[in-house]
């Protein structure tokens, strides 16, 4: 730990098991909790998976900045994260009253965590430790519209709690203790008289920090001639959140547009990309940087450098933003194992994390082959060209400032400009979207696999084509059906082989048994896609209008906890529990449906106007059935009987 001087910022690493001495406090300055499902997937999925690997060795999250007088510690900077450790452990905890993450929860008689002006969050954070009811609000709609920093919260708890119940019993207390003891931050700390919301504002003021992704590519350019074209192929493909031939439209200024087509973005052309060398010539010298024995204090201040767009005020085309599903260090990983493959090497050791970046890409850089090097960058300037072509984005409606995911075509206009329109609804839509809501959000391992297949055998098709569908079915059946080894380790093996693969998982078996709550969220997905490629009944506007969504709170339709008893006696947990009575649903879904009556929910289904909750829910509440114990166990035979012939369709040996 450094010495904390007056004048001067400390830092030691810590596990939440070393912060037991402090109580946190929010600031007022600070905004309200605003994490959704896609960063708490990626935070849970990183834990889980660590534990799973190596539930011996520390994992580093984050860091975090704190104000401390005695025992209270201002957070300046890491709320986020922070609010989030205090609701995994609350969820656990729930489950687990003598985890050892309860003990994070509070200091004494006090809450771990409170927040100088947002006393209902307070109080709604000490009400759940005290009162049963308290968590139930969680799902209570029109209870959370009216404390609106509430919102995120108990959103974020029912995801949570969602999350948690899909893991083994048998293992939940362990990976308690692990989140409790092996998960490590970066505790700074202030000194004393620091205006803090100067100090706040900078943070967020800062300009971009340097990347390992910024690394490796010095590192790699260093190791070849020619750095200029090297590094504006990267440059083209390192903005994942603007479509491919933009970002080649920047970094390649100077070339002439009227004579490039779609297909002639693969492979990268010299003579077609070119870009205005009397512009950077002044930039750009035989040695590139390097942060080898950089003192800090002779830095300059950063100033990003100023890109244009060739004749922009001319562009006569309708827009499309988009976000990618990856990073850009996501996708650096991916096409690395391509080119692995592609060298004849194995698949890099260790984890497939974005912050192993340096270690993993030090292999290619110690081999120190200009032309193997060379040969990465061309590969990565295919595979981003591929994956914009091939894979979903979420893709924003401005006029209702929503986002969803979308496959979208590439389109020229007589200006030669490249503008993007949505395909309309697909097959491949779908499943792509069942593979990304249910995959590990940090790794997206069926980009691997797909990602190689395209490379050899795209044929520049439609991102729609039915040969790329039956690919990605079958690389999805082999993720869901084999346990044995890891999605890394499959991935790997779909890269080099599509047949040979055991199934070992019995699906009757399992969707058969009584999990309830604890099913994976992964089988009520992909029976929604299953639904929707099958689907026999009218195509009316609430079909049309219905996608596959981030849904993680499992409803049962013949309710728990029933309002009135008389109409819904107890019925045995078979059936209760049971694959049939259950659907998966959002949170703001589930909280409407709640404990009410199926009569209720099935008149509550039929008048929504705009899309179906789930397809499953269709077939529950089509035939205007009572709602019994056969009546479910006939609908678990006829899920279970379409997802079969699925299987069976795509695996016919």
């Amino acid at each position: 730990m450094a010495n904390n001087r007056n004048n001067s910022f400390s830092s030691e690493i810590v596990n939440l098991l070393q912060l037991d001495k402090y109580n946190y406090t929010i600031p007022t300055y600070q905004r309200p909790y605003v994490w959704g499902d896609e960063q708490l997937k990626k935070l849970l999925d990183d834990f889980y998976k660590s534990f799973t690997v190596a539930p011996e060795s520390a994992y580093y999250i984050s860091t975090f900045l704190t104000k401390e007088q005695n025992d209270l510690a201002e957070l300046i900077d890491g709320q986020q994260r922070f609010t989030s450790l205090w609701l995994i452990s609350f969820a656990i905890s729930k489950i687990h009253p003598d985890s050892s993450l309860a003990r994070f929860l509070k200091k004494g008689d006090n809450l771990r965590l409170g927040f100088e002006i947002r006393n209902e969050v307070s109080d709604f954070l000490t009400d759940l430790l005290t009162e049963d009811k308290t968590a139930k609000k969680i799902y209570d709609e029109a209870f959370i519209e009216n404390y609106p920093y509430l919102r995120n919260i108990a959103k974020a708890l029912v995801f949570i709690s969602g999350y948690i119940k899909q893991i083994p019993s048998d293992k939940l207390k362990a990976f308690s203790d692990y989140i409790y003891q092996n998960v490590y931050l970066i505790k700074n700390t202030t000194p004393e008289n620091t205006d803090l919301n100067k100090l706040f504002s900078t943070i967020n003021s800062a300009g971009v920090q340097l990347e390992q992704t910024d690394i490796i590519k010095a590192n790699l350019l260093n190791l070849i001639d020619d750095k200029v074209k090297y590094g504006k192929i990267w440059e083209a493909c390192e903005n994942m959140n603007n479509f491919f031939e933009r970002n080649i439209r920047v970094s390649f200024p100077a070339s002439n547009w009227n004579s490039v087509n779609m297909e002639m973005l693969i492979p990268f052309d010299e003579n077609i990309f070119t870009y205005e060398s009397n512009e950077i010539n002044d930039l750009i010298t035989s040695e590139v940087f390097t942060i080898d024995n950089v003192e800090l204090e002779e830095l300059a201040p950063y100033s990003p450098p100023h890109k244009h767009y060739l004749d922009e005020k001319e562009r006569d085309s309708e827009e499309i933003y988009c976000r990618s599903i990856i990073n850009f260090g996501q996708l650096l990983l991916h096409t690395y194992r391509l080119h692995l493959k592609i060298e004849g090497q194995d698949d890099f050791e260790g984890t497939f994390h974005v912050n192993r970046l340096i270690t993993i890409f030090k292999s290619l850089e110690e081999r120190n082959n200009p032309d193997e090097i060379k040969r990465y960058f061309y590969l990565l300037w295919k595979i981003r060209y591929l994956f914009d072509k091939y894979v979903v984005k979420w893709v924003s409606d401005l006029d209702n400032k929503t986002e969803s995911l979308e496959l979208v075509n590439f389109n020229k206009n007589e200006k030669n400009y490249y503008s993007r329109s949505k395909y309309a609804k697909s097959d491949t839509l779908m499943l792509q979207s069942v593979l990304y809501f249910t995959g590990d959000y940090l790794r997206q391992y069926w980009l691997s696999a797909y990602l190689d297949y395209l490379y050899y055998n795209h044929k520049n098709d439609t991102a729609t084509s039915k040969t790329h569908l039956q690919y990605l079915e079958k690389a999805d059946n082999v993720f869901s059906l084999n346990k044995s080894k890891t999605d890394k380790e499959l991935s790997w093996l779909l890269m080099h082989q599509t047949t040979g693969f055991p199934q070992e998982l019995d699906i009757k078996k399992y969707l058969s048994s009584t999990q309830g709550t604890g099913f994976k969220h992964y089988w009520f997905q992909k029976l929604e896609y299953i639904l929707w490629k099958n689907w026999e009944f009218d195509k009316d506007e609430r079909f049309s209008n219905y996608r596959i969504t981030s849904k993680n709170s499992v409803e049962h339709i013949y309710p728990q906890h029933p309002e009135n008893l008389i109409q819904h006696p107890v019925i045995e947990e078979v059936h209760l529990h049971s694959f049939g009575n259950l659907v998966l649903l959002s949170v703001a879904q589930n909280s409407e449906y709640s404990n009410k009556s199926v009569g209720v929910k099935q008149s509550m289904f039929e008048e929504k106007k705009e899309s179906y909750d789930t397809l499953k829910s269709y077939h529950i509440f089509k035939d205007d059935k009572d709602w019994t114990s056969s009546a479910i166990d006939a609908h678990k035979d006829e899920m279970i009987d379409k997802i079969l012939k699925h299987y069976n369709h795509a695996n016919p040996n």
